[in-house]
């Protein structure tokens, strides 16, 4: 809820501005974590089609039904473009309600199972999703918040 909150009012130069013309911008930034958290939640922790390419929303929006950023370079994270915040919200939201789905009906015990994840190595189900969730998402979060400042935007409520 943070990362949509901290996005849903942005216009659409604040959403692509670039710190110093080099950083990543938050457009770029909320795409690459809810497309990491559907990845990992959804096709590799549930083998199921990521809610992107379920619902279609690589082609509502227009961008890649396969990445997600990691390992772009910076030209190509430059070039992603949120044309539709509002229709990018609703992808986050279902997002979310997907993982939300899934994480309720976990039991405690499962979350010390042991997965071999690809390029994650083998981890417990509460080390990916801890990692997943809490750590990445927070990170990123911090990111728009300070992107956010370099703007005169508020960034972090607090």
């Amino acid at each position: 809820q943070k990362l949509l909150d901290a996005v849903k009012d942005l216009t659409d130069e604040q959403l692509h501005f670039s710190p110093l013309s080099k950083g990543n911008h938050i457009a770029f930034t909320i795409w690459h974590c809810v497309r990491t958290e559907d990845l990992v939640i959804g096709l590799m922790l549930q083998k199921k089609t990521p809610v992107w390419n379920e619902e279609g929303w690589d082609e509502k929006l227009g961008l890649d039904s396969r990445a997600q950023g990691t390992g772009m370079s910076d030209e190509d994270a430059a070039a992603v473009r949120i044309k539709d915040l509002p229709a990018f919200l609703q992808y986050m939201e279902n997002t979310y309600s997907a993982t939300n789905a899934y994480l309720n009906g976990l039991k405690e015990e499962d979350l010390d199972e042991v997965r071999d994840m690809p390029m994650m190595g083998s981890r417990s189900l509460r080390e990916t999703i801890g990692g997943t969730l809490v750590q990445h998402g927070i990170g990123h979060l911090s990111e728009i918040w300070y992107t956010k400042g370099l703007q005169g935007l508020q960034g972090s409520p607090v």
